[in-house]
């Protein structure tokens, strides 16, 4: 995981420390173990290590279908030693350097006929959370894949496997053994069953490096050498055990020293029931209660999914914006003709009311002008009547004064005949009387 990660999953920690996590590279060393296999006549050498009245609680499943009683029968002696053949190690570098837990879960159930491979199992079905938002018991926290992974617990591995089995719909299911002394374990490779166990990298003892409080209120511990792995094999006489070690490869331990690393871890271990021959098909456990957590394939689909939908999302609100705009446009242009086709009207009114003071101007000067001939009319009319008075008074003025010149000898003869007088002064008017 990132320092990021980091941060997050130890959130309520003291402080945050580099780790050393199981992904640290160990050559690996292989043995060649030539120990028979168990013999259960092989009993009578070994020591009573339960009483008469004690025994293991039965872990049996509860189905019709395949079912395997794990207990260890009461007053059972272990076996001083027993084997299991052929048991191979699955290395967990370089693709999973701190993926010891899936590789130890891989490396099983290879040994029991499945085929399946690490990297698989840890995309396909075991749960992750990178946010170390939870426990190791819900899920593996951080990314098996990077150097600062953190590790998981033994419910992330059964269901893993039991994710697994039913993707190949096998009736085989994973036990959670934790809680169980390792001796007492030793009944189930007397069986046949590989025993997944928690220790740590080279069996050094180790202290809570992180801790945290998820937000459901569990509490969390880890260090960076906590590890994972199956043991297959066991001698009591000689104190060994033999063990796959993702990290080395086949290689025994000492039996104190393991268990006492053993149990530092909580006595945490899980087995497998059944193999690939085994008949039936998937039974899940109804009571089991799976995490919420999702694997990294299911994750990233979810992620893809929600990025799908993102960009749909996204292009459809393209898709309304653009339509939006296009009908904005739409109703700008309609907008903007119809105000075209109201300015043209305005136009047009507007010629059209000049046209009509143009034909009202043009009637009004019409009628003007025709009055104005009609009065021009009866003023010729008018002047006429007056040039024909004048033009009779003329007349009667030239009548006059041809009567007046007709008389005018008359007068000629007054004024002759007063002239002598030369007392009184005759006048003579246009009518020829006097004044």
């Amino acid at each position: 995981m990132t320092r990021k990660f980091l941060r997050t999953a130890a959130a309520c920690a003291a402080a945050i420390i580099c780790l050393t996590s199981c992904g640290e590279t160990a050559a690996l060393t292989e043995q060649d173990i030539s120990v028979p296999d168990s013999d259960r006549s092989y009993v009578q050498e070994t020591e009573v290590l339960t009483t008469e009245d004690e025994e293991e609680p039965s872990t049996e499943a509860d189905t019709e279908g395949f079912s395997i009683d794990v207990a260890r029968p009461r007053g059972h002696e272990i076996a001083k030693k027993s084997i299991i053949r052929n048991f191979e190690t699955v290395m967990q570098n370089p693709e999973l350097p701190t993926g010891c837990e899936v590789t130890s879960l891989c490396q099983t159930l290879n040994f029991l006929g499945f085929d399946i491979d690490k990297e698989e199992l840890a995309d396909e079905f075991m749960p992750i959370d990178m946010e170390g938002s939870t426990t190791m018991d819900h899920a593996y926290i951080g990314d098996p894949k990077l150097q600062d992974g953190f590790g998981c617990f033994p419910p992330v591995i059964v269901q893993t496997a039991d994710s697994y089995f039913e993707s190949v719909d096998s009736p085989c299911y994973a036990v959670d053994m934790s809680g169980i002394e390792l001796e007492k374990l030793f009944y189930q490779i007397e069986e046949g069953r590989p025993i997944i166990a928690w220790v740590t990298i080279d069996l050094v003892e180790l202290q809570p490096e992180h801790r945290w409080t998820t937000p459901d209120g569990e509490e969390m511990w880890f260090s960076g050498m906590q590890h994972c792995v199956t043991v297959y094999g066991y001698d009591l006489k000689k104190k060994i055990v033999n063990v796959a070690d993702p990290l080395k490869g086949n290689v025994e331990y000492d039996l104190e020293r393991f268990t006492n690393m053993f149990n530092m871890i909580g006595q945490k271990a899980v087995i497998i029931c059944g193999d690939s021959e085994t008949e039936g098909h998937y039974d899940p456990d109804k009571d089991y209660k799976k995490s919420k957590f999702l694997t990294r394939n299911a994750l990233e689909a979810k992620k893809a999914e929600e990025e799908a939908a993102r960009k749909a999302e996204e292009e459809a609100k393209k898709a309304e914006e653009a339509k939006k705009a296009e009908e904005a446009k739409k109703a700008e242009d309609e907008a903007k003709k119809a105000e075209e086709e109201a300015k043209k009207a305005e136009e047009e009114a507007k010629k059209a009311e000049e046209a009509t003071k143009a034909t009202t101007v043009k009637t009004t000067s019409v009628k003007t002008k025709a009055t104005t001939v009609k009065t021009t009319t009866t003023k010729a009319v008018t002047s006429k009547a007056k040039t024909t008075s004048v033009k009779t008074k003329t007349t009667t003025a030239r009548t006059t004064t041809s009567k007046a010149t007709t008389a005018k000898p008359r007068t000629t003869s007054v004024k002759t005949r007063t002239s002598a007088k030369k007392t009184k002064t005759t006048t003579t008017t246009a009518k020829g009387g006097k004044k």
